[in-house]
């Protein structure tokens, strides 16, 4: 017997195009509505708060996202779902929108998932495959999941800015350490988790996954706004009088020629198009670099220096300020 289909993007009231962002944001929203201990002996509560953990387990996560997308465009162009088959080594995958205990309370070790999800993505809780009847999974005793790990790092900008290898120390449950080669991929902002897939804490069910929580740390010379970055741009005050050139910095340490028009003032912004933050998991798309003009002065004339400004200030009609600098000198 087939399962039933189940819309995740319907459940959560987003679309297709819904970025990871907003279907967080769905799922906390309908997670506080529907969760048990806001609705004790509500059982109607109780399945919705399982079908939302269920659609945010699949659509929260980009590569079980992308297969149910690609068996979703299946289904409506054959009209029935391709015949995925777990028994044998097939594709298993973690619940992790509650933790192990909070499954356990919630739901007394039964599986949370429907037969529609063990079908196509399988399941550590409980819906482990024992055989089939007629296309349905048999449900066993209840399996601990993998355990994993969630730690904090510090990225730059400049490593966001470009993806870089990272060295890091982990320790462990012996209090040793250990050191992981990690890959921080281009474009990751606040908040962004980085997944390594094994290097979680060892279980009766095997390793789980390690996940990074990254934090941007601050940077002195760029400020951030998504893939957009912002800097200031010394130009000294002829170049900004007459027209010329200016270094712009990169994150990456690169540097580039900004043309300053004539008569630039303070605090113009220059576009750098195609110059800013790449978007994560597309690092060939990057947002835009503004660079903003601060005009440096000069600090200390000389005598003929001085001279000059004086008669500079006369030719553009400025008489009141250039007496007022030569009878103050």
């Amino acid at each position: 017997m087939a399962v039933d289909y189940k819309d995740y993007y319907k459940v959560l009231g987003v679309d297709k195009q819904a970025s990871q962002k907003d279907i967080q944001k769905a799922f906390r929203k309908l997670a506080r509505k529907y969760h048990p201990d806001v609705n004790p002996g509500d059982k109607s509560a109780e399945e919705k708060f399982k079908e939302i953990n269920e659609a945010n387990e699949v659509l929260s996560d980009p590569e079980k996202r992308k297969r149910y997308d690609e068996m979703d465009q299946y289904r409506q162009q054959y009209g029935s779902w391709p015949g995925y088959e777990q028994a044998g080594g097939g594709r298993r995958a973690q619940y992790r929108t509650v933790n192990e205990a909070d499954l356990n309370d919630l739901f007394g070790g039964a599986s949370p998932f429907s037969d529609f999800f063990e079908t196509y993505f399988g399941s550590g809780y409980g819906g482990a495959t024992q055989g089939r009847t007629a296309g349905r999974t048999h449900r066993g005793a209840y399996s601990p999941p993998k355990q994993d790990v969630e730690a904090s790092i510090d990225v730059t900008v400049a490593e966001s800015y470009q993806g870089v290898s990272r060295v890091v120390e982990l320790s462990t449950p012996g209090g040793g350490m250990r050191r992981l080669e990690i890959k921080i991929p281009p474009g990751v902002d606040e908040g962004s988790r980085i997944r390594i897939a094994g290097q979680g804490q060892q279980s009766s069910a095997g390793r789980g996954d390690l996940y990074l929580r990254v934090h941007m740390a601050p940077d002195t010379r760029f400020t951030r706004e998504g893939t957009t970055l912002r800097t200031r741009v010394d130009v000294p005050l002829t170049t900004a009088m007459l027209g010329g050139e200016a270094q712009v910095s990169l994150p990456n340490g690169r540097r580039l020629l900004l043309r300053i028009p004539e008569g630039t003032e303070e605090g113009t912004a220059f576009r750098l198009q195609g110059k800013g933050m790449p978007t994560l998991g597309h690092p060939e798309r990057r947002g835009d670099l503004f660079a903003e003009a601060h005009l440096k002065l000069p600090k200390h004339l000389d005598p003929e220096q001085h001279r000059l400004f004086e008669a500079f200030a006369h030719s553009i009609g400025n008489v009141d300020q250039a007496a007022g600098v030569k009878g103050g000198s």
